[in-house]
Formats: C-alpha cells, sequence, structure tokens
C-alpha cells in the first residue's frame, strides 16, 4: 500500500510538472496550433492529476473514512469538468470550424456550460458526498469564460479569463492541484492581466471610459498639437476682396477673425 501511494505521489508530481511546463509553452508560443497543443496537454495533464487523486489516492480506509470522502468530491468535478474542457480542444484542434466564426464558437460555449454543469451535479449525486460550495468554482469559471469567448469584444474577453484565472486558482488551492494553480496564475490570470496593461484596456468598474486610442486617431492628436497658431502678424489692413473673409451676411472669415483675436 505505501509503494502504491509513493508511485501515485511521484506520478501526481510529473503531471503537475508537464502541467506547469505546458502552461509556460501555451503563452510563449506563437503559432495558434501549437499554442492550442499546450493547452490541450496542460488540461490533460490535470485530468490525469485529478483521476489519480479521485481513484488512488483520494481512496478512504477504515480509519481516514470521515475526512478523506469530504475531498472526493471535489476531486470528481476536478476530473469530469477538465476531462470535458482537454476534448473540447482535442475537438477545436482537430475540427477548425468550431473556431472559425461567432455562431460556432457561441455553439461550442453553450454546450460547454450546459456540460460542465451536468458534470458537477453528478459528481455530487455520485455515491454519498457532503456538497461543498468549492464545487461550483469550476462551473461558474468556465461559464465567464465562455461567455467571453463567446462575444465579439476583445476588452470583455480578455477581463473573462482574468476571472476564470482567479476563480479556478482558488479552487486548485482547495484541491491541492499546484499544477493548476501555476496555470491559472501564470497563463490566463497572468497573461490577461499583461494584454489588459498592453492594450490600455478600461478597468470593469469604468464601461465608459476609453482605452488606447487607434494608431490613426494618435496621429491625428500628433498633428493637431503640432499645427502652429494663426500669427499675429497677419496685415489687417491690406484689402480684403468681397468673396473672400467676408461673405454675403458680412461676417468674418474665421482666420481673419482669429488673426484679429491675437
Amino acid at each position: 500500500m505505501t509503494a502504491i501511494w509513493l508511485h501515485s505521489l511521484a506520478l501526481t508530481i510529473a503531471l503537475q510538472v508537464i502541467t506547469a511546463g505546458a502552461s509556460i509553452g501555451r503563452v510563449s508560443a506563437s503559432d495558434y496550433i501549437v499554442s492550442r497543443g499546450c493547452n490541450a496537454l496542460a488540461l490533460g495533464a490535470v485530468t490525469a492529476d485529478f483521476a489519480i487523486k479521485y481513484f488512488v489516492t483520494g481512496r478512504a480506509d477504515d480509519l481516514t473514512a470521515q475526512i478523506v470522502l469530504t475531498h472526493r468530491a471535489d476531486d470528481l468535478t476536478g476530473l469530469l469538468i477538465f476531462a470535458v474542457l482537454t476534448l473540447r480542444t482535442l475537438l477545436i484542434l482537430c475540427i477548425g470550424s468550431l473556431d472559425r466564426t461567432l455562431v460556432a464558437r457561441r455553439i461550442t460555449c453553450a454546450v460547454t456550460i450546459v456540460i460542465c454543469g451536468a458534470c458537477t451535479i453528478a459528481a455530487q449525486d455520485i455515491g454519498v458526498y457532503p456538497f461543498r460550495l468549492v464545487t461550483l468554482l469550476p462551473v461558474i469559471g468556465i461559464s465567464l469564460a465562455c461567455l467571453g469567448e463567446a462575444s465579439d469584444n476583445a476588452v470583455f474577453r480578455r477581463q473573462s479569463i482574468l476571472a476564470l484565472g482567479g476563480i479556478l486558482a482558488i479552487f486548485a488551492f482547495a484541491t491541492s492541484a499546484w499544477g493548476l494553480l501555476f496555470k491559472n496564475l501564470i497563463s490566463d490570470a497572468g497573461a490577461s492581466a499583461y494584454n489588459m496593461i498592453k492594450y490600455r484596456d478600461p478597468p470593469p468598474w469604468a464601461p465608459f471610459s476609453r482605452g488606447q486610442p487607434m494608431p490613426d486617431e494618435r496621429q491625428g492628436s500628433a498633428e493637431l498639437v503640432a499645427e502652429p497658431p494663426p500669427s499675429c502678424s497677419v496685415d489687417l489692413r491690406q484689402e480684403q476682396p468681397t468673396d473672400g473673409p467676408l461673405d454675403r451676411l458680412g461676417k468674418l472669415d474665421p482666420i481673419a477673425a482669429d488673426a484679429r483675436e491675437c
């Protein structure tokens, strides 16, 4: 029994290291296929980690039955939900049309939310498990992330991924899934926070504030600043043509008026 527990512990540590390495590869890879592949590898390692915790190291004996069983529902929730996320990522890699259009993305996100919700309910009903609010965190975070991914707003999408990273980090800490914790803080929350600072996204509590201006706006404002004011050395005694500065209503031309104010 001790040998099995030690082998399981070594395998768990290896899976958490794989999760951390794949998370770094996801944010550092510039190619879309490589990034998605690293994400699938990280999710698969997290799924295997929860499977070992649920089937091996989380198995209770007569002495620890009342202690270990209070956490097995959390491990089962992580196992089911991250298995769904791994399958979804692999399907997107194999079938590119699932992520190519906004409609397909919304359908995929809706199906993911429904399946994750069903897995959360099933994890509480399989066996005799006490209900804990921490088991609701994965489906809440994934729902927020899916809402951001289904939208056509890049700012809201980054905010949703940031919320996903924070919520799943709490779940990872509660279940001692250190590889998942590293993935959430670096690959999800950290990358989203970096992009929000890079693109000067408005904070979530200021939806009407402006972000980083477009390049043409910055160029136009620079030209306005660089444009010199009208010179005060204009000779106002010079005779003006009848169809120039003075119009038919007898109003001054704006340029001549600016010069006179000087």
